[in-house]
């Protein structure tokens, strides 16, 4: 009975460990059932996929609390993903982002990012340390800081909105015009 209950819970693991790409053409409830069976998604809603060898999540993902995919294996999001907290992709190589929403900050840390979309809106900060990311893109609104740190952005967006901080240590940027909306401070601060 001990060998049929211990292979009994390895079968949904080797199911998603052998085909992680099927993810994208499972049905969003049967794949947020599997990941509730494995322990990825708390009683509050939130995901948990850090260190996960899953690849894909599938079309209409959508999450309550936060969804954390650091050092994953996922290297694309699907369009509409909607994460009611906040979002972490750090380390992983994730190379852009679709349209979606989220409910707090965005870390892209250490990632291949190198689009985000238009109209980008950020419930938190926005970390793209150590980024590919050559430009940032047009109506970008951040309520909180943006981390640009040892990314080769030249030039921030005259469009664009950050409710705090703006870190450029590291970036090609020269100059921060006057004009922007920025409510914190740019550090370190440059010749405006």
């Amino acid at each position: 009975m001990k060998a049929f209950f211990v292979g009994l819970c390895l079968l949904p693991i080797t199911m998603i460990v052998a085909y992680p790409a099927l993810a994208m053409n499972e049905p969003a409830s049967q794949f947020v059932q599997d990941l509730r069976f494995h322990g990825y998604i708390d009683n509050y809603g939130n995901v948990k996929l850090r260190f996960a060898p899953i690849t894909a999540l599938p079309a209409g993902f959508k999450t309550k609390g936060y969804l954390d995919i650091e050092a994953s294996d996922i290297v694309r999001l699907p369009r509409g993903l909607d994460v009611g907290g906040y979002f972490n992709a750090a380390n992983t190589a994730i190379r852009q982002l679709p349209i979606m929403k989220v409910g707090g900050y965005i870390n892209l840390t250490n990632t291949a990012i190198t689009r985000l979309p238009p109209n980008l809106v950020v419930r938190g900060d926005l970390s793209l340390v150590n980024t590919p990311l050559t430009q940032l893109p047009r109506r970008l609104f951040v309520e909180g800081n943006l981390y640009l740190t040892n990314s080769p952005i030249e030039s921030i967006p005259e469009d664009i909105y950050v409710g705090g901080n703006l870190y450029i240590r590291g970036t090609k940027i020269q100059s921060v015009s006057p004009e922007l909306r920025i409510e914190g401070q740019v550090l370190p601060s440059v010749n405006q």
